[in-house]
């Protein structure tokens, strides 16, 4: 969750300079903040509802947490807290930014102009799934899930109880809790993320500094944050693994004219996949901490 934190700050600090002085940092820094200033209190209602109460089902069970190996348990409605709450800001970045290309043609920022709703069901999109770069990385996905991590020699069938949050579950009720908070966790990242680092920080750098700058910059910075995961045991692993992602990532997405269905929809299937391959094949390294006893 830590990347995703810096990565809002880092959108406050380069994406809102037009509305500084008339946008009121309380305001912005809210939940849903930004609309329920203007006015529009259905779509701020909308952020700042689940935001809030995700936030505070993650602060109430807080210590509920425990640890499989060297892995911390997630604590996953803080974690949807804080990806929605990036969805929420990225959104009202893009109104500004299609506004301001609007008033001021020689602003050539490059920004999606497709409605949320589209980026957010792009990894379910049939020509979008069907993409090289989003079938290559559900590829590399199963492959990082079956080999990126060491094994202890214990697979999915030899799982006998599962515990989340101090909740102990059967293997099959484990795996089906495990899959659905894999699958959240995965979509939110991918949206999320690709919506930060693809959507805001690369354009922004593109525009200011060139093409290949901002590349670079905004695939480094992507792979950099990934250093701070809880849990990480291969840091360097993680770190090179995501920045060689931002990097693909950040190419197609200047390909498409900073598009950004391909980038969302590779990111969740990498991620779920990798996830779900894990789980099967390696459960003890499972990456949501999710703790797993097995039988003898």
């Amino acid at each position: 969750m830590r990347p995703i934190l810096c990565a809002v700050c880092l959108l406050f600090l380069l994406a809102f300079p037009a509305r500084a002085d008339e946008m009121p940092t309380g305001w912005l820094l809210f939940p849903g903040g930004t609309y329920l200033h203007e006015g529009d209190y259905k779509t701020g209602l909308s952020f700042a509802v689940p935001e809030i109460a995700l936030l505070t089902i993650g602060i109430t069970n807080s210590d509920r947490q425990g640890k499989q190996g060297d892995t911390p348990e997630i604590n996953l409605p803080l974690l949807f807290s804080f990806q929605l709450y990036a969805v929420d800001k990225w959104s009202y970045y893009q109104k500004e930014m299609l506004r301001i290309k609007d008033e001021h043609p020689g602003v050539d920022v490059g920004v999606d102009p497709a409605p949320l709703k589209e980026l957010m069901l792009a990894p379910f999109d049939p020509d979008t799934m069907s993409s090289p770069l989003v079938i290559a990385f559900a590829l590399l996905g199963a492959a990082d899930g079956l080999y990126g991590y060491p094994h202890n020699g214990r697979r999915f069938g030899e799982i006998s109880s599962a515990t989340a949050m101090r909740n102990g579950m059967s293997r099959d009720t484990g795996t089906a809790y495990y899959e659905g908070m894999a699958f959240a966790a995965s979509y939110g990242a991918g949206l999320s993320e690709e919506l930060i680092f693809r959507g805001t920080m690369l354009p922004l750098m593109d525009y200011h500094y060139g093409q290949r700058t901002g590349l670079i910059s905004s695939s480094l910075t992507f792979g950099l944050l990934h250093s701070f995961n809880q849990g990480t045991q291969n840091r360097e692993y993680l770190v090179a693994q995501a920045t060689v992602a931002g990097f693909l990532f950040g190419w197609q997405v200047q390909e498409d004219d900073y598009r950004l269905k391909k980038a969302i929809a590779a990111h969740f299937w990498y991620d779920f996949v990798s996830m779900t391959a894990t789980w099967f094949a390696n459960p003890a390294e499972n990456p949501l901490g999710i703790q797993v006893a097995f039988g003898f």
